[in-house]
This record gives C-alpha cells, sequence and structure tokens, in this order.
C-alpha cells in the first residue's frame, strides 16, 4: 500500500480519538520519497526568553510513500510518529529519542489497540529493494500565475535544459520553475522530452522533497 494524505490523515484522527484521548492538535502532513525513514516528525525549537527555555513549534509529519508496505506497518509507523508528536508538542522530556516516556506511551497503545508499535522498523529484503533508483533526472516544478502546479521531466542536459527553460516562460504564464536533479522513481511517470508540455499536479503534497537537489 502507498499512503496518501487524506489516509494518513483519516488514520490521524481516528488514532488521536482513540489513543490521545483528542488532544493532539493538526498537524501538518507531507508525503516523503526519502529512503532513510519510513515517519517522521520534525519541528523548530525556539528560544523563550533568557531564562525560559525552548519551546518546539513548526511541526510537521512525514510519511514515506516511495515504498509499498503492508497496511498495518504503515499504520503502526503513523502511531510511532503521533508518539513523538505528543511528546515534542506538549514539551515533555524524556530520556532519550526512544527513552523511558516513549516506551510508556507505546506499551499502553500497543496493549490497548493490539498494535504492534516497535522502536525501529525492519524492512524486509524486497522492501528495501524497492529503494534502489537507477536513473537521475532533471525535473523542473512549475509554479504557474494561477496557483497551481505542474512538473516536465528534461532530458538531464545543460543545454536541453536553458533551452526547455527559455520556452516554457515565453510560452506559458508561470511565476516560477525550480530546476532539480533526482533519482526518484516518482518521475518514472513522466516523459522526458523538451516537447512544450506540462503535467498539472492535483496534490502539490505528493511531490518528493527529500531526496532533491536542486539546481536552480
Amino acid at each position: 500500500m502507498i499512503p496518501t494524505v487524506p489516509y494518513i490523515q483519516s488514520c490521524f484522527d481516528d488514532y488521536n480519538t482513540r489513543f490521545f484521548g483528542g488532544q493532539l492538535p493538526p498537524i501538518p502532513i507531507r508525503l516523503s520519497h526519502a529512503k532513510g525513514f519510513l515517519g517522521k516528525v520534525t519541528f523548530t525549537r525556539r528560544k523563550q526568553g533568557l531564562f525560559c527555555g525552548y519551546k518546539n513549534e513548526n511541526f510537521v509529519l512525514r510519511i514515506n510513500a516511495r515504498i509499498d508496505l503492508p497496511e498495518h506497518l504503515i499504520q503502526d509507523t503513523i502511531i510511532h510518529e503521533m508518539i513523538h508528536y505528543f511528546i515534542a508538542v506538549n514539551q515533555l522530556r524524556d530520556t532519550s529519542t526512544h527513552g523511558r516516556l516513549f516506551r510508556q506511551h507505546m506499551a499502553r497503545i500497543n496493549a490497548e489497540g493490539n498494535r504492534h508499535i516497535t522502536i525501529s522498523h525492519r524492512l524486509t529484503d524486497e522492501q528495501r529493494a524497492q529503494t534502489i533508483i537507477h536513473k537521475t533526472r532533471a525535473v523542473a516544478v512549475i509554479t504557474f500565475s494561477d496557483g497551481k502546479t505542474g512538473i516536465k521531466v528534461v532530458p538531464n542536459n545543460p543545454q536541453h535544459i536553458r533551452y526547455w527553460h527559455r520556452m516554457a516562460m515565453r510560452r506559458f504564464p508561470i511565476e516560477r520553475i525550480e530546476w532539480r536533479f533526482s533519482d526518484d522513481d516518482y518521475y518514472a511517470r513522466y516523459p522526458s522530452s523538451v516537447a512544450l508540455k506540462i503535467f498539472l499536479i492535483a496534490n502539490p503534497n505528493e511531490i518528493p522533497q527529500d531526496d532533491d537537489k536542486k539546481i536552480v
């Protein structure tokens, strides 16, 4: 199963009610295509005055959509990250990343919900094989003047990139083009050419971010 943002949101709302008493605030959800993790809660720490310590804020929940995983593992990953979120958003301190407090919540939820949440997730050899990428592509992520987002894959050649950029800016009502090199298989669905054809993206959040090397 490849998770979607609506699916993750539905799981988050359900588990928030069942395991956290509905106390978790809404959190932005992003799909990740990174090879290094299945899920992650990121946030920033802002210093509060000279003697008031730090406050955690700007939370984002990232769930991997690169690998086709069993649904129960995706669900356990979401809950795993929700425990991290609960600790961080409540400004709680744990003995380590997966310390005593994390383990207490993990044990409670496993018992209450008949789950199998673990400290780390081990992938099968078949699942790991899905992370092997064979081609690097030159990708244009286009923002149109009306706010819509598009993608174009161009042959990985500086001359082709410059030509397509120049012609596209003349032809279409474009606000910005961000170029990047990416070895993510997400882009394999789009043909590579210098034709002036752009593919509109209904959900820009599905565009990979973590593994891309921007070449603006």
